[in-house]
């Protein structure tokens, strides 16, 4: 009931902005995928605004659909896509006046079996950090510390030691046959060429090394460092089960914690590791942080 309800909100909002020419288009969502998947939608008119939809099946982050875009494009966005747009926008990858976001709510999104998606169950921010209209859902309390984005309880971390963490890793990584869905799936990883493949050839052997792979993940790793919104889209996307993202989220803890700075929260703050001052505290050689 609450979907439907939310759904008439949003399809309101849409046509009004579409009949005034605010937008040129809406990014949205539909139904009619797979297993009742609701799919990305352009709404291009009025009209078809009575398409869209909004439920617990929206999962896919398409804020990637921003770019490139040469209109002035309307965006249905739960948080996690709010926080990718706020990335896009301290890293001028688009413009804040050529967007409209419309926030909504989301409480979690679930696969065919009624699973929450990965990214889900540890989602801290349930609202969407920046808006232009805003589409609430009843069941997020203001009262719910996730609401603003609050964390309540650390990330997954690395309990073992060195060779332990390293077993763990090796195992993830045996799985993976660098098919690059991880890649594709992330809102982040935008680049026209991949640095994992500037100087490959165009063939790869049929056994891949691990040290390749190994390259590619953390190398992804490190350019998501302060950037990753949690969405979960990497781990949701791999057929093989790879799950490396527990490396990504604690490189993000290390850095809010370290320098205060989250991704996608606040588009006024540049990223930490875009800015560089005097007084940025560093880490000492296999130690600790200090001042």
């Amino acid at each position: 009931m609450i979907h439907e309800e939310m759904t008439k909100s949003i399809r309101a909002v849409c046509e009004k902005l579409l009949e005034s020419g605010t937008v040129d288009l809406i990014i949205a969502y539909r139904g009619g995928g797979l297993n009742d998947l609701q799919v990305p939608y352009f709404a291009k008119g009025p009209s078809d605004a009575q398409n869209i939809e909004w439920g617990d099946r929206c999962y896919q982050n398409i804020a990637p659909y921003l770019h490139g875009l040469k209109k002035k494009a309307g965006i249905l966005a739960k948080p996690c896509d709010a926080r990718a747009i706020v990335q896009y926008i301290t890293e001028q990858q688009i413009r804040r006046e050529d967007v409209y976001i419309i926030g909504v709510d989301c409480a979690g999104m679930v696969d065919e079996d009624g699973k929450l998606r990965p990214g889900c169950p540890d989602c801290t921010v349930r609202k969407p950090p920046l808006y232009d209209e805003y589409i609430q859902d009843g069941r997020i309390l203001p009262s719910d510390p996730r609401a603003d984005g609050i964390k309540t309880e650390k990330p997954e971390t690395e309990e073992g030691g060195l060779e332990e963490n390293f077993e763990r890793f090796q195992k993830e990584i045996q799985k993976c046959i660098l098919c690059y869905a991880c890649r594709q799936a992330c809102y982040g990883c935008y680049c026209k060429e991949c640095f994992i493949e500037r100087d490959q050839t165009g063939w790869q052997p049929a056994a891949l090394d691990a040290g390749t792979k190994m390259t590619f993940h953390l190398g992804r790793t490190m350019h998501l460092a302060g950037r990753c919104v949690e969405c979960g889209a990497c781990e949701a996307s791999c057929q093989s089960g790879v799950n490396v993202r527990y490396i990504i989220k604690n490189v993000s803890t290390f850095i809010e914690e370290l320098y205060g700075y989250r991704a996608g929260m606040d588009a006024d703050k540049k990223p930490a590791l875009l800015t560089n001052r005097f007084d940025d505290r560093e880490i000492g050689f296999l130690g600790g942080p200090h001042a």
